[in-house]
């Protein structure tokens, strides 16, 4: 077992799924038997006291300390974490997903030493990759922050980060480009950059207030072992680099359908279902929980963390946006349900909406990432492109789908598509759609892309009845 961790014996290693879960969610209890105050930062010493229960040990490989690789573990963490709160399971999916995973996928063994460290007996480390005059364009040209070898055994670092959870902590993995010459390449690489290089800025965010955000700036010399090379090709180094985020946001749906169940678990106990309407928006809530359960099997079933995922661009992209948007409209249906007790400080239910809301923006705003699905779904696939198949552009979109083994291979028998939803795709090919248009047929394509797993009629009914507004949204827009 690795001398970072802070076990002295292998107990929560040997433990089986069932007892290690249980065991989690016994430690979440004890430690939040009080209550958590979500409209305040996250007592240090009650996070610390999770982690060193085994929280984060679903994320760690083997050799590393960690449990046998399993995805079910890593969404089972997540999901039960989801009942104490957004924030709660979010911070859970930084350091897990986001911190973790990277260091030990791309650090050197003084790096992942020093990391687990400062996660499992400190205040952890966060992912500094948004900039604030570039935003969403995280991946892009746009993107400033670079690093320069002086030649002497260090490098000069310069950014500038922000909307980064757990800023403040001990450490952030920062993205940065290399200079030489004067000039930025086009390589992202990470760097592992101590809090003592760090100035922060706080910034007083409107929700996520039990989560540490700051504007972050480094402009200092550092060593160069900092810098953790993702590779030693541009193109390779790119696709690694968007590997995290990929990986990313399959694994979110842990986070979302805890929240959604916290939504659940609180609608049936506050809402009164003697009321038609009410009763109707319950039912809303329920069929949305229905469609996040199927995303999470997805993840569950589809999904493993010692496998590459970057041939799962397009389900990822469908993992978060689908998601969010349905966790988020379901907070905000409970939130309506409860009345003035809906924006009543310090409510179990009433911050759920205003903290969950960020989820349909990070790791890009959905809209943004819907007319990425529909580009994804219109280019050949890895495999389909190791076969040499080359895709007829005038082929229309449900051609496209009934030879697409994503959508064939997960899909239920019984779900056959109405005739006037085939119609519709029957009058679009692969090339008609312009920037616009691409947003709504992506919603279309995430939708569809549900409904042929989903087992319930219900909400095979509701993922339609979507669908159907999609269609009217890309036929009038």
């Amino acid at each position: 077992m690795n001398n970072a961790l802070p076990f002295s014996n292998t107990e929560l290693l040997n433990m089986d799924t069932p007892t290690f879960l249980q065991h989690i969610e016994s430690t979440f209890q004890r430690v939040f038997a009080d209550g958590v105050n979500l409209m305040e930062y996250l007592p240090e010493n009650k996070w610390l006291e999770l982690k060193q229960a085994g929280l984060l040990l679903p994320f760690l490989l083997e050799q590393h300390g960690g449990r046998k690789n399993n995805q079910f573990e890593i969404q089972e963490v997540l999901r039960i974490a989801g009942h104490y709160g957004v924030p709660v399971t979010l911070r859970t999916g930084i350091e897990g997903a986001l911190v973790l995973q990277p260091l030990l996928e791309f650090g050197n063994e003084t790096q992942i030493q020093q990391g687990l460290q400062s996660v499992f007996n400190g205040e952890g480390g966060g992912l500094a990759i948004t900039e604030p005059k570039t935003s969403g364009s995280a991946i892009a040209r746009e993107m400033q922050s670079y690093y320069e070898d002086l030649g002497d055994g260090t490098v000069y670092v310069e950014a500038e980060k922000y909307w980064q959870g757990n800023s403040q902590s001990e450490f952030l993995l920062v993205a940065a480009k290399e200079r030489k010459n004067g000039r930025l390449s086009k390589m992202i690489n990470l760097l592992f950059v101590p809090k003592q290089y760090i100035q922060f800025d706080v910034l007083k965010s409107e929700g996520l207030r039990a989560v540490r955000y700051a504007i972050n700036r480094v402009a200092a010399k550092m060593p160069a072992n900092a810098v953790m090379r993702l590779s030693e090709n541009d193109a390779l180094g790119l696709r690694a680099f968007q590997n995290i985020f990929i990986r990313s946001r399959l694994q979110l749906v842990g986070m979302s359908h805890g929240i959604m169940e916290y939504i659940v678990e609180n609608t049936r106990k506050f809402a009164k279902k003697d009321i038609k309407f009410v009763e109707f928006e319950c039912k809303e809530i329920e069929k949305r929980y229905a469609v996040s359960q199927v995303l999470y099997d997805y993840t569950c079933k589809h999904v493993a963390p010692d496998a590459p995922v970057s041939h799962q661009l397009m389900e990822a992209n469908i993992i978060k946006t689908l998601s969010t948007e349905y966790t988020y409209d379901a907070a905000q249906i409970l939130q309506k349900l409860l009345g003035a007790k809906g924006f009543e400080s310090g409510h179990v239910a009433s911050n759920i909406a205003i903290d969950f809301r960020p989820f349909t923006i990070f790791e890009g705003p959905n809209d943004m990432l819907y007319a990425e699905i529909y580009d994804q779904f219109t280019r050949v696939t890895a495999e389909e492109k190791e076969q040499g198949v080359k895709l007829d552009k005038n082929q229309t979109l449900l051609q496209r789908i009934k030879s697409d083994k994503r959508f064939t291979l997960t899909a239920l028998k019984e779900r056959v598509l109405p005739q006037d939803i085939s119609e519709f795709l029957s009058r679009y090919t692969l090339s008609d759609a312009d920037a616009l248009k691409k947003v709504f047929l992506g919603k279309v394509v995430a939708k569809l892309f549900v409904f042929g797993q989903t087992a319930t009629d219900d909400a095979a009914a509701f993922l339609l009845k979507n669908i159907r507004q999609d269609i009217l949204d890309c036929e009038y827009c």
